[in-house]
């Protein structure tokens, strides 16, 4: 395998690794196109199938027992949303969050691709890996690092792993990813009021903006400061 398994498929909950060859055997499955806001799984619904996406976005939720959904990933492109290998009884709410065609596949004919193309196997391994790591990563964060950090390191991670230098000497910094406020309160776990302060911080402290195409870095040395600086209160 020539592709390189990295944290880049990590940082964010749908930059999982892709599984390109699967593509090959879409016509061995079931392929259907859902308008933004369709529903493709209800909680608690059945289909003993995985999701894969080929093109647009899918939201994956868990529903508690109190009736509210928390967001757990996104299924770009490549990946999927595993409604097959269920082990326990979980109410998973798969929605099109953009307008997306899936292919579903069952177990026999998984079965099949995996015995004809055993790179498609590891692809597959490889991607449930790469949501592992993520999720790793963020129970990790949760224990250690309180609310406002969290959020400062996932900043600091996103301009470290996607960031374009724009100006070397001031150390400005150009983060080319739709992430919006709600997003970063559904990754962080942190309250969306407490995502809106901080950002309007940062900004009157010129150490970054955020606008709806990017995030500006202005001043990373000092974002890094800051994450230590808060690490002790």
């Amino acid at each position: 395998m020539e592709r390189v398994i990295s944290n880049h498929y990590s940082i964010l909950p749908g930059n999982f690794y892709p599984i390109l060859k699967l593509c090959n055997y879409t016509h061995l499955g079931v392929i259907r196109n859902y308008r933004k806001g369709d529903t493709i799984v209800l909680p608690g619904e059945i289909i003993n199938k995985v999701v894969f996406v080929l093109s647009g976005k899918l939201g994956i939720s868990f529903m508690n027992d109190d009736g509210r959904q928390k967001f757990m990933f996104y299924a770009d492109p490549f990946t999927f949303a595993d409604r097959l290998f269920a082990i326990e009884e979980c109410f998973v709410h798969v929605v099109s969050e953009e307008r997306s065609t899936v292919c579903f596949f069952d177990k026999e004919q998984l079965l099949s691709i995996f015995q004809q193309d055993k790179e498609v196997l590891i692809e597959f391994i490889t991607c449930y890996a790469s949501k592992c790591t993520y999720f790793m990563r963020e129970s990790k964060e949760m224990a250690i690092y309180k609310p406002s950090v969290r959020v400062l390191r996932l900043l600091y991670e996103l301009c470290r792993q996607k960031g374009k230098e724009v100006d070397q000497v001031g150390h400005v910094y150009e983060i080319d990813e739709r992430v919006s406020q709600k997003a970063i309160s559904e990754i962080t776990g942190v309250h969306f009021v407490t995502i809106c302060k901080l950002f309007r911080y940062l900004k009157k402290e010129n150490i970054l903006k955020k606008n709806s195409g990017k995030i500006i870095i202005y001043d990373l040395p000092r974002l890094q400061d800051l994450i230590e600086e808060w690490m002790k209160t």
